[in-house]
């Protein structure tokens, strides 16, 4: 762990010398106002949704603070809060090293999505409980701290609810933010609340940032300098993405994947990228005609969507939900992935990926996990959301960037057809990735320090 270096001008730290206002005196009441006045304005329509979609009414009890019994009782639990999918894969490593190092330490994790509590609940497989965080209403995030009585609460990546830091401080209990990160949209909204934000800060004991330039943002929005450090990104960490010859031709099996032919993955892709894709897959037919695309939507609802654009091109397509466990699977040219928690091992059965939310200006997805597993990796010209390891990959030459549809399309072409080109590049990838590890060690001995002090 390193502290970080010093911000420059532009990134607006706040100037050294002279005392802060501190405790929350800065933050203003009007924010619950405004809060409750929007769940009231808001009423309407998310009732409306709740009738229709399963994510918006799932957990509504747990989200107002209603935790189950079985919560009541213990003591010196870590609370984890990961928000999505992403964010609990990077904690899974993290939750199991201390449960091996801290047994008698009882783990919660908490989420905010459906998709990310399944993860959660799938991969822990009981061994912690998994719960919904509460929204940050006054009353709702006072019961759910009741009930789960933490002795530390650590945060994943960068979760900044006001009246849940505030109340945790009231109670005593020390938070971490780990494997922090301000995005750049983010970092603008922040700066315009920094002045605001102070009192919640620092009720943060420690920020634990992936980067320099994440721990110079959080800076610059009113965190205590002297509690920010850089411990690098637990993304890098993932302990299933080695890469496994059998698992490949298991899973491809299970898939339906034939055996010999190419296989184009695109994951996590949002809209507008499927059609791109589409064109891509005709593009390289040319070449290789049995070719098969496999999309894996970064929303599993809209996969029924993505499958009748493929369709309409004539493509004979196919769902993953509908592919039998035994019995013959059905014959198609491409595969909608509309299952959650599969995208790990559908990178194994990859000859290229394609990394989706980088060709629309969406600031691109998990470029880690294929890379790790030794897949050549391209993505488009929008990663700032995962800008530290799409640099390490471009460095290494373990990954392509393409500025637009139609380099995209030359590029897949390329590295299909150059087998020797493209294990090249997917150890390279591996070898990059496999030499930025060790976050979540480094976090692992910031929360032994916490819980040492109290």
């Amino acid at each position: 762990m390193r502290k970080p270096t010093p911000a420059p001008r532009d990134e607006g730290r706040p100037p050294g010398g002279g005392a802060r206002r501190r405790g929350g005196r800065l933050f203003p009441p009007a924010y619950n106002v405004l809060l409750h006045l929007f769940f009231l304005v808001a009423l309407p329509y998310y009732a409306a949704q709740m009738l229709r979609r399963e994510k918006y009414r799932a957990g509504l009890r747990q989200r107002l603070g209603f935790y189950p019994a079985s919560l009541r009782g213990g003591r010196g639990r870590i609370w984890i809060h990961a928000v999505s999918v992403g964010e609990v894969q990077a904690a899974l490593p993290l939750v199991a090293r201390l449960r091996r190092e801290l047994p008698d330490r009882p783990v919660v994790v908490s989420t905010v999505t459906l998709t990310g509590r399944r993860v959660a609940t799938e991969r822990l497989g009981g061994s912690c409980a998994v719960v919904y965080f509460p929204l940050d209403l006054p009353f709702a995030v006072r019961r759910a701290l009741r009930a789960v009585d933490p002795a530390l609460v650590v945060l994943v990546e960068t979760e900044i609810w006001p009246n849940f830091l505030l109340a945790a401080r009231r109670r005593g209990i020390p938070v971490a933010i780990v494997n922090g990160r301000i995005s750049d949209r983010s970092h603008r909204g922040y700066r315009r609340a920094r002045r605001f934000l102070r009192g919640p800060l620092d009720a943060v004991r420690v920020f634990s940032m992936q980067t320099d330039l994440d721990a110079r943002r959080v800076i610059a929005m009113g965190a205590p300098a002297d509690r920010v450090t850089v411990a690098g990104n637990m993304k890098f960490d993932c302990p299933d993405a080695a890469a496994d010859p059998a698992a490949a031709v298991r899973v491809a099996r299970a898939l339906g994947l034939p055996a010999d032919a190419p296989v184009l993955v695109a994951g996590s892709t949002h809209p507008g990228e499927e059609r791109i894709l589409l064109d891509v897959l005709e593009a390289a037919r040319r070449d290789r005609p049995d070719l098969v695309l496999v999309l894996v939507p970064r929303h599993p609802e809209r996969a029924e969507e993505v499958a009748e654009l493929a369709r309409a091109r004539g493509e004979r397509c196919a769902l993953r939900s509908g592919i039998p466990s035994g019995g013959e699977p059905p014959r198609y040219g491409v595969l909608v992935v509309d299952t959650v928690g599969e995208l790990l091992d559908v990178y194994r059965c990859a000859t290229v990926v394609f990394v989706g939310k980088s060709l629309t200006g969406g600031g691109g997805q998990n470029v880690i996990e294929p890379a790790c597993l030794g897949r050549p990796v391209v993505f488009g010209p929008s990663m700032h959301n995962f800008r530290e390891a799409a640099g390490i990959l471009l460095r290494c030459g373990g990954a392509v960037q393409a500025a637009d549809a139609a380099e995209l399309a030359g590029a897949v072409r390329r590295l299909l057809a150059d087998e020797g080109g493209r294990e090249a590049m997917g150890r390279r990838a591996a070898e990059a990735m496999a030499g930025s590890r060790g976050a979540t060690e480094r976090n692992a001995a910031i929360i032994r320090g916490l819980l040492a002090a109290e």
